[in-house]
């Protein structure tokens, strides 16, 4: 969840803001997208999906507090 919380804060010091609800849509593209999954998948099989947990788990604990 860490990591997923600081591939946020890369996103929005370098792409655009991303809030909790915009890091959740893209966690949707790591497992529903074919080229988002296959470029992940490449690093590791499972890879999209465990990235995609991730993401939602940390949208979850900080939304949650």
């Amino acid at each position: 969840m860490d990591l997923a919380e600081a591939h946020r804060q890369h996103l929005i010091r370098w792409f655009y803001d991303c809030g909790y609800g915009a890091h959740r849509g893209l966690a949707g593209l790591y497992v529903s997208d074919p080229r988002f999954t296959a470029a992940y998948d490449e690093i590791a099989p499972g890879f999209s999906q465990y990235v995609h947990d991730a993401i939602l788990a940390n949208a979850d604990r900080v939304q949650a507090s």
